[in-house]
């Protein structure tokens, strides 16, 4: 009785290690070419936030144009003293632009404005890549960030 238990422990460890030995090929086989979804290479998402902040005694409205997430221009027009939107998802090399101004020909005492441009890499916070700010009396103002 002893060794019919021996023979049984010895088949089912032979059995044990066999499925593992042909689990671990087919494991290791699926890495190199199987369109598996955990192996496929996933892309960085970026976010562009562009921002506006601006300061006047007059009424009038501010314009801001943007290079949009599918590299086209896009304008806004606004009265607030800061306005801002986020664009994206975009990929590495997007360059991000803003061009900010007041909505007037005329030169105006005592007008103020300031652009930023914050990306978001996969989910993070937000971080400040470029800034156009003065304290000089301005009309407009505009910067440009690359994603790299």
């Amino acid at each position: 009785m002893k060794k019919i238990k021996e023979k049984k422990t010895r088949q089912s460890r032979k059995s044990v290690l066999l499925l593992l030995f042909f689990l671990s090929i087919i494991s290791v086989s699926c890495k190199d070419d199987c369109p598996c979804p955990e192996h496929e290479e996933v892309k960085d998402q970026y976010y562009v936030k562009y921002v506006v902040e601006s300061s006047t005694i007059y009424s009038v409205s501010r314009i801001a144009e943007i290079n949009s997430a599918d590299n086209t221009t896009m304008d806004f027009t606004f009265g607030d003293r800061k306005w801002e939107v986020i664009i994206g998802p975009v990929e590495k090399n997007f360059q991000a632009t803003i061009d900010a101004s007041y909505n007037t020909s005329q030169s105006l005492a005592q007008t103020y404005i300031d652009v930023e441009i914050y990306v978001s890499k996969n989910d993070s916070p937000f971080a400040i890549k470029t800034s156009n700010i003065s304290e000089n009396v301005r009309m407009s103002a505009s910067t440009s960030y690359t994603i790299d």
